[in-house]
């Protein structure tokens, strides 16, 4: 399983770019939107609370100004 992390502009509905963040791990991923590990099967958008918590996770850089992230569990 890989944890991606979708950034999409504000007004599209296209990804811009996908990030593997799997690296944080699925509780962390899990804990970051509020959901136990085990039910962290939806994508669910991200906060500037939440990806200010995952830019100290991964070091990746956010701009909620101007996109939307979701983070999601896919297979692979």
């Amino acid at each position: 399983m890989k944890i991606i992390v979708t950034e999409c502009r504000k007004d599209s509905d296209f990804p811009e770019r996908q990030m593997d963040v799997t690296h944080i791990g699925l509780s962390a991923a899990a804990d970051l939107v509020g959901v136990p590990g085990e039910r962290f099967v939806h994508v669910y958008p991200l906060n500037e609370k939440q990806l200010d918590s995952l830019r100290r996770l991964t070091g990746e850089t956010f701009d909620p100004d101007g996109y939307e992230y979701f983070i999601e569990a896919v297979a692979g």
